[in-house]
């Protein structure tokens, strides 16, 4: 008999240990459960838009940044450019000043043959 009334003593106290736990870990309330999965819901959803923000101004500033280089970039070439032009035109003034003077000189030095060459033919006409 001790047997049988140990076994229902058992039984009394895993039963009631088994509901103290079953209330100590049972879920809340139906509207106790959706108020706290809304207010869940609201904490993630304001901490995915402060996410968006900081996304929205770092690459706002990244944008900014990536304008201001272009632009010095932009800058620098159309610098560089001129340079090379002026340096262009310089050096085709330079060689089309040559080239006149070699032109120039190039004539002159035919008339003069011209010249000696008409002299010298008069003069041999003259002997004749």
């Amino acid at each position: 008999m001790n047997e049988r009334r140990d076994f229902v003593v058992g039984v009394m106290l895993g039963a009631l240990f088994g509901v103290a736990l079953g209330i100590l870990f049972a879920p809340a309330a139906g509207q106790d459960t959706r108020d706290r999965l809304r207010r869940e819901g609201e904490h993630w959803r304001a901490r995915a838009r402060d996410q968006a923000d900081r996304v929205r101004r770092t690459a706002d500033d990244v944008a900014g940044r990536v304008r201001a280089n272009a632009d010095e970039i932009v800058t620098r070439v159309r610098s560089t450019a001129g340079d090379v032009l002026d340096r262009g035109r310089g050096a085709l003034d330079e060689t089309t000043g040559r080239l006149r003077e070699a032109f120039e000189s190039g004539r002159e030095a035919v008339l003069r043959r011209g010249d000696d060459v008409f002299n010298d033919t008069l003069a041999e006409d003259g002997e004749a």
